[in-house]
């Protein structure tokens, strides 16, 4: 898909970027290859083994046998991937079956991630009259971006990036290349292009993308800032993620048959021919045929409808109550009964409820090429407070202080602190430019002759509306509820410390400086700021994850 709306690529050499859309239940893969003077082009990956027609997506499913070993992949089987962060809720009963016990989720998105590069890496070279000159020149320093549901944080990148890395998508020295991309974001960028929507595409106003997937309900509020020469948004809402997807539908519909069926509003009953002309009154079996109502059948949609309405309700009030517009996409959207639902909420509220023309297979895809080109999106909320662990001084006139006695400890400086005190760095749904640092202040001891300068900081996010001003019940080593690791920053100081006069006849030097966070890009980044003689020094500081 060339776009006229993008100029013509400037660099000064060639570049491949390839895009890996991983969903629940289908993979999609599109790249571009840059060229100077050249529109850029986005590409679908249309030939996968055993697939009889060309196909933009290929099944998520992998096939090992007794030793671990991968055997067969995509078309050659049927099944799910699994992966999500433990903050997530999930629909209640819902059952998968087991991995076997000598592969991990790890390995799994490694040995896809292995066969998608083998697929991308076969398709140019057989596409191309040069294409395995194009493919060996380019490969090795390729951009590769990775789409992700709303509610995957730092953990779950981290090790997508190590299963690409396991992959030989990239190298070790190349990690950085990997970028992440949340998939509503992909979608409505995908939306813009196809032109499907472009009416709706108007400055200054504002829209919500709803991109119902196999696994995941990804809900995201849009501010319209600017449509021409380049598209520019900003989240309006903070972007929510629910584990609501289609195949809890699926999963409600076991109880009942094998198979799929189409169903519609309206549909009053419907029958699954069954093998065999039994009749078996009590299961609703008559000659063979097997008699669903349409409150049975309503009934496999009732909690994925639940959950997308309550959020899109929320994304609505959250963004000001402005938006006129919903964009639906993804697989579960196509269900004729799904969308008439969402239709039926929107005119509740006098929004308009649009599927975008076209096959929404490759939508993110695509959509994930666009983000990496364009940089369209400008700011975003943050969906929970950000902070650190602070240690308080003491104060025996604090109620909040006396129940946690027990949490106080006597400071190299001599001043008696509390432990585990939050300080907040950013506040939820607080508006994140893309290139904004947040940063806040600490302080730590070093004694005379120390040699080990580094040190560590975890980053935690509140994920309630409040938060309270210590992370731990008093006396506990529990956390209170909605607190979770993001993060450990990890920094040297000793610059910071050389930096630092000692006090006067003390032999303990207290270390002053800044922890700086972005967090408007899809990724959190991190660096340690100080003074040295009035001028701001910065150091670089590393973040895992667990």
């Amino acid at each position: 898909m060339a776009d006229n709306r993008r100029p013509p690529y400037s660099g000064p050499s060639r570049k491949l970027i390839i895009s890996i859309d991983i969903g629940t239940t289908f993979t999609a893969t599109s790249y571009c290859l840059l060229q100077p003077g050249n529109v850029p082009k986005f590409e679908e990956i249309l030939r996968w083994p055993k697939q009889a027609t060309p196909d933009a997506k290929v099944p998520s499913v992998l096939y090992y046998d007794k030793n671990g070993k991968a055997r067969a992949f995509g078309a050659e089987t049927e099944d799910e991937l699994r992966m999500r962060p433990t903050h997530l809720p999930i629909i209640r009963d819902l059952e998968l079956p087991p991995l076997p016990s000598d592969v991990s989720v790890d390995k799994i998105f490694a040995d896809h991630l292995g066969y998608i590069k083998d697929q991308v890496k076969s398709f140019i070279t057989t596409t191309y009259g040069s294409g395995g000159n194009i493919w060996d020149i380019l490969s090795p320093t390729m951009y590769v971006i990775l789409t992700t549901p709303n509610g995957w944080e730092g953990a779950q990148q981290s090790r997508m990036r190590q299963a690409a890395i396991d992959a030989g998508l990239v190298d070790e020295a190349g990690a950085r290349r990997v970028k992440f991309v949340t998939e509503a974001e992909a979608a409505v960028l995908y939306a813009a292009d196809s032109g499907s929507v472009g009416d709706w595409l108007v400055q200054d106003g504002h829209l919500i993308l709803c991109d119902c997937g196999g696994g995941t309900i990804d809900i995201t509020g849009y501010k319209i800032n600017a449509v021409k020469p380049a598209l520019k948004l900003e989240e309006s809402s903070a972007s929510r993620c629910y584990l609501a997807g289609a195949v809890f539908v699926t999963q409600a519909a076991k109880a009942f048959f094998q198979g799929k069926l189409l169903f519609a509003e309206g549909d009053t009953v419907a029958y699954v021919q069954l093998d065999g002309h039994r009749t078996i009154p009590n299961l609703g079996i008559t000659r063979g045929r097997l008699k669903i109502t349409g409150a049975e059948m309503e009934s496999f949609f009732k909690a994925p409808l639940q959950q997308i309405t309550d959020g899109l309700e929320i994304a609505f009030e959250n963004g000001g109550r402005l938006a006129d517009k919903v964009i639906l996409v993804g697989g579960l959207a196509s269900s004729p009964y799904m969308y008439s639902k969402l239709v039926a909420w929107g005119n509740q509220f006098g929004i308009s409820v649009s599927r975008p023309d076209g096959p929404t297979v490759k939508a993110v895809a695509n959509g994930a090429l666009a983000w990496h080109l364009d940089s369209s999106v400008g700011s975003r909320i943050a969906k929970c407070h950000y902070g650190i662990i602070v240690k308080v001084p003491f104060d025996p006139t604090n109620p909040e202080h006396v129940e946690r006695i027990a949490q106080k400890a006597l400071g190299l400086n001599g001043i008696m602190y509390i432990h585990w005190g939050w300080s907040g760095i950013v506040e939820k749904n607080a508006k994140i430019e893309i290139s904004e640092e947040f940063s806040r202040s600490f302080s730590t001891e070093y004694l005379a002759g120390t040699i080990n300068f580094e040190h560590e900081l975890t980053v935690y996010a509140y994920r309630r509306l409040t938060p309270p001003t210590f992370l731990k019940f008093p006396g506990k080593k529990t956390f209170l509820p909605g607190f979770d690791a993001i993060c450990t920053i990890k920094g040297d100081l000793k610059k910071c410390f050389n930096a630092t006069p000692f006090r006067p006849g003390n032999r303990v030097k207290e270390v002053e400086f800044e922890v700086c966070l972005r967090l408007g890009e899809t990724e959190i980044s991190a660096r340690m700021r100080w003074k040295e003689n009035g001028v701001d020094v910065y150091g670089p500081a590393t973040i895992a994850y667990e």
